[in-house]
């Protein structure tokens, strides 16, 4: 299961705690179902705070919603989400 985009539209004042709520959601429903989340959240956060992109380059600047990733945020997610299934495969069962 994959979590929310790190988005300017969802992060605003009036969407914030619908924001958090939805997250908390997803990681009940996969605790439930025993799936792994992948958190793509956290990582578009991390390519803000910690990598130093703008939402410039991390939202589809076509997107006058500025709610949907940019093409760089599609090809990190999926190198990240690959490497994560790439780990997963090689870890023990059980």
């Amino acid at each position: 299961m994959m979590d929310l985009e790190y988005a300017p539209a969802v992060l605003t004042d009036d969407k914030i705690n619908a924001t958090r709520r939805m997250l908390s959601i997803i990681n009940q429903l996969a605790a439930a179902a025993n799936v792994n989340v992948f958190h793509r959240f956290d990582l578009m956060r991390k390519f803000l705070d910690a990598e130093r992109h703008s939402f410039d380059s991390i939202i589809d600047p076509t997107d006058t919603d500025r709610l949907h990733q940019s093409d760089f945020s599609a090809r990190r997610i999926g190198y990240e989400f690959s490497e994560a299934i790439a780990v997963g495969a090689q870890a023990p069962a059980g």
